[in-house]
Parts: structure tokens; C-alpha cells; sequence
């Protein structure tokens, strides 16, 4: 941390006392991200995601660790809205001043956009960002996941340190052929990374479809129990896989799951052909909301990506009749992103959804 940016904590926390003593509320304990930030590098709200807050924050918090190990530092918020603040841009701004961080701060809310402060400017990174169509990918964790790989940058050298570029040359010619391995390394370890996030969010939007199956059989009018413990016991294995996916450390340990992913899917399917329920044989998104698996049952037509005669569900449904426009959830892949139904397999004649 430079000079300049710890006499900014310090003049924060200054304020903040100060505020305290006279009576006030301070701004930086009145807003939860702040307070968090401050401590961390990720922030994701329970009153956004909920129960899920506490995983997705993890998983943001290693992203935020692999780009700090790149010395390309981020912090990564979702809230719920800009607090105390007319945008989510001047709220953004805002708090990378309070939090006296100098490294790339990227924020987001659900069915937003993703506000950004750091050393680049403000134009490049939006343009950045649209470019690799962050602002379409539907969860709001892996969104920010996204934007964090496409427009962090390493600090600049505000030191002064004029000799490293002669010493980098020299050392360039003492190692020779050992400075190109590492070199090698270290694009090896940046690729694996960006391996290991997508195949996470790819493995996501798969656990997410499952457990919209899922929860759908559960209401299946007539259930049998002991077929009910078997689509409970689905459920289970759906948490037990997400907390190892977040747990996971390359993108093979990843990949691994996707058996487990398969077995759950399969013993819904299992429940569904005895009980007499359409289900799934093939594309395991069939019958679900063609923005967000994760959403549920699509109940109702709509107009997804342009395309009209996608099946929404009701929120969704609800949210184009006040004039926004549907996009379905972007999963990442490369620079960019692709729509999540480029997970799922190809469909086979005779199948049905679970609803």
C-alpha cells in the first residue's frame, strides 16, 4: 500500500471517530459493504442472494485472491443499492475513496449493471465490459467474477524505483531459457484459473437447473413419500456439490463433479418416470425459465434475447411487462461469455420437462 493510501485510511477512520463522538452515524458503519470491504476483498449481500450470500462471497473471495496473487488487485461488492448515493457509479466512487483502496473496486446488484473505479478510466472499462457482455450474465456473483477477470490491472509503480528496469534486463540475461519457463509458469497458472471459474460457473448453472427439477417434483401433486425422499436426497447432494465447487482448486477437481451432477439428475428423472411426471431427457433446462434456469418453471411466453416463444417464469414474465428486456444468463467462457444453455446437452426426442 502506498503512502498516500494509508493517510487515507487513517483520515477515514479519523472521520468516522469523530462521528461517532458527536452522535452522528458514520457512513462507512452504516453501510455493511463498506464495513466488510474494509476487512475483505469480497462482499456479497444476504438481502440479494440470500442463503446462498455466504458461498458466493467465497467464491468471489478466492477470485479476488487469484488476481491479488497476479498483482492485479480487486474488490469485489454486490449489494442491494447504492446507499446514500444518486448512482451506482458515484456510490462506487465513493467507496473506493472511504476504503482509501487504489486497486480496481467493481460493483453490483442484482439485475444490474457492474460499476467500476480503478486505475484504468472509467470509459475504457465500461467499454471493456460491454465488449464481453458482462452486464448479461444473470448471477450477480459470477457477473462480477467476470468483469474482474476483463478489466483489473496491475498498480502502477508510484515508487519511483528507476533501477528495475536495468535490473530486470540483466536478470533477463543471467537466467536466459529459465526466465521463459517461468514465464511459461505463470501464463500456465493464469490459464488454469480462468479455467477453474468456468468451469465452476458452468458446473453452477448445471446444480442450479437440478435443483429447480427438483424442487418442482417436490410439488408434484400425489408424491409418495418414499419417492420424496429420494427427490430430498437429490436436494442434498445439490448443496453438498456446491460447497465443493467452491472448495475447489483446479478446474479437473471441478470437472469431477460433474458424475455427482449426472446421479442427481438422474435420480430425479428415476422419481419423475415412476410417478408419472414429465421430465428431462437430454437438455436438462427443458420446462425452465429460459433467462435463469435457477429461477424455476417457465410458465409463460416471452421474448428472450429478441427471440419470442421462450417459456419465462412468473418474475420474469412480470419484469418484461414493466418494459425491460429479457437476456438470458451468461455463463463465462474465454475474454467473454455464452448463454447458459450452451451447458446443457443436446435434447432427445420424447423428453419433457420436470415441472
Amino acid at each position: 500500500m502506498s503512502g498516500r493510501a494509508r493517510l487515507r485510511r487513517v483520515a477515514v477512520g479519523v472521520a468516522t471517530a469523530l462521528a461517532v463522538a458527536l452522535g452522528a452515524a458514520p457512513a462507512v458503519a452504516a453501510d455493511p459493504a463498506a464495513v466488510a470491504l474494509a476487512q475483505a476483498d469480497a462482499y456479497v449481500s444476504p438481502r440479494v442472494l440470500g442463503t446462498a450470500a455466504s458461498a458466493e462471497q467465497a467464491v468471489l473471495a478466492e477470485r479476488a485472491a487469484a488476481l491479488r496473487a497476479e498483482r492485479r488487485p480487486v474488490k469485489l461488492a454486490v449489494v442491494l443499492g447504492p446507499v446514500g448515493a444518486p448512482s451506482l457509479q458515484a456510490y462506487t466512487r465513493r467507496l473506493a475513496q472511504e476504503l482509501g483502496f487504489e486497486g480496481t473496486l467493481l460493483v453490483t446488484r442484482r439485475g444490474g449493471g457492474v460499476a467500476s473505479v480503478g486505475p484504468r478510466s472509467t470509459a475504457e472499462m465500461t467499454v471493456r465490459l460491454r465488449e464481453a457482455r458482462v452486464g448479461a450474465i444473470a448471477n450477480p456473483a459470477e457477473r462480477l467474477a467476470t468483469a474482474a477477470g476483463v478489466v483489473a490491472v496491475p498498480l502502477p509503480d508510484v515508487n519511483g524505483s528507476s533501477w528495475r528496469p536495468a535490473a530486470t534486463l540483466l536478470l533477463l540475461g543471467l537466467l536466459g531459457g529459465g526466465w521463459a519457463v517461468a514465464m511459461g509458469a505463470g501464463r500456465a497458472g493464469r490459464r488454469e484459473r480462468r479455467d477453474l471459474a468456468e468451469r465452476r460457473a458452468r458446473a453452477r448453472v448445471r446444480l442450479d437447473a437440478l435443483r429447480a427439477h427438483a424442487i418442482g417434483l417436490a410439488g408434484f401433486p400425489g408424491l409418495p413419500d418414499d419417492e420424496r425422499r429420494h427427490v430430498q436426497a437429490a436436494l442434498g447432494g445439490y448443496a453438498d456439490i456446491v460447497a465443493q465447487a467452491a472448495e475447489a482448486r483446479t478446474p479437473d477437481a471441478v470437472e469431477a463433479l460433474d458424475a455427482r451432477i449426472d446421479e442427481g439428475l438422474d435420480t430425479l428423472a428415476g422419481v419423475a418416470s415412476r410417478v408419472g411426471a414429465p421430465h428431462p431427457r437430454g437438455d436438462i433446462f427443458a420446462g425452465l425459465c429460459a433467462v435463469d434456469p435457477g429461477h424455476g418453471g417457465g410458465t409463460a411466453d416471452g421474448v428472450v434475447d429478441g427471440r419470442p416463444g421462450a417459456r419465462v417464469c412468473p418474475a420474469c414474465q412480470e419484469a418484461a411487462a414493466t418494459g425491460r428486456r429479457l437476456s438470458s444468463r451468461m455463463v463465462p467462457a474465454g475474454a467473454g461469455a455464452v448463454p447458459f444453455a450452451a451447458v446443457g446437452e443436446d435434447p432427445q426426442e420424447g423428453g419433457g420437462p420436470v415441472r
